[in-house]
């Protein structure tokens, strides 16, 4: 018993490790390449598509929960013609992060 709740709770803080394990100037790089088309994703730019909310938005609503919003940006996308890989959208979250603060 003691065995199982000493794995779960390692298991529990290797999860949480590698989500903030994100890189943050690859991801925005990568948001500036791949997502700027559609989204706000840095502060001084002001070209979007009107129905797509900018990245600052994101990461409040999501409160900023990383696992949550690394499971979103892998999921389907409306509007998005190529899929992340998980340490492409744990960077993406991590820029996100620092937007939403």
């Amino acid at each position: 018993m003691k065995m199982t709740t000493l794995l779960s709770c390692l298991s529990l803080l290797l999860t949480s490790v590698a989500a903030l394990g994100g890189d943050v100037e690859a991801g925005r790089r990568l948001a500036q390449l791949r997502c700027s088309p559609c989204h706000i994703v840095a502060p001084n730019q002001r070209q979007e598509i009107a129905d797509a909310p900018p990245f600052e938005a994101i990461g409040r609503k999501f409160g900023f929960n990383s696992d949550m919003l690394v499971f979103n940006l892998m999921g389907p996308h409306a509007k998005m013609n190529f899929s992340l890989r998980r340490v492409d959208a744990e960077d993406i979250a991590a820029y996100i992060g620092t937007l939403a603060r």
